[in-house]
């Protein structure tokens, strides 16, 4: 389902900002913030509100067409790739990275999990990208 179709399902109006908001994170590869969102979009939104922004990006989460990428104790960041896969988080500089692989989407739930029914889940991987480590290595001579 696209944009279009998934917020007219639900009754809310398909706004130039709305549209922009999505299509912006649809083209990033660097799963953003909010605000950097905000950022981009700005100059060529003068109304735009970093509200709208956060309000938007959590309706196009309900709806499904996008996902929350979270990392403790920092600023959400958003991924408007739906489908099944997992990220590689550097705890330097934040990048996150996607990863395909079928071998983690099927992995089984832990014993002892108590009648938990799961619904799905995502593996977070986190270290140093390759940069950041690389720069690790590079100071330590």
């Amino acid at each position: 389902m696209n944009i279009e179709e998934a917020l007219r399902a639900r009754g809310i109006p398909l706004t130039h900002q709305r549209l922009a908001i999505y299509e912006r994170l649809k083209k990033s590869k660097e799963h953003p913030s909010a605000e950097d969102i905000y950022r981009a979009l700005k100059p060529r939104y003068p109304s735009l509100s970093l509200a709208t922004v956060y309000k938007t990006l959590q309706t196009l989460e309900k709806l499904g067409l996008i996902s929350l990428v979270n990392r403790p104790h920092a600023q959400a960041r958003y991924d408007a790739i739906t489908e099944r896969h997992h990220h590689a988080i550097c705890e330097r500089c934040g990048r996150i990275d996607d990863l395909f692989d079928p071998r983690l989407d099927e992995l089984p739930l832990p014993k002892g999990a108590g009648g938990f029914v799961v619904t799905g889940h995502s593996v977070h991987f986190r270290g140093l990208c390759k940069g950041c480590a690389g720069a690790k290595e590079r100071r330590k001579r």
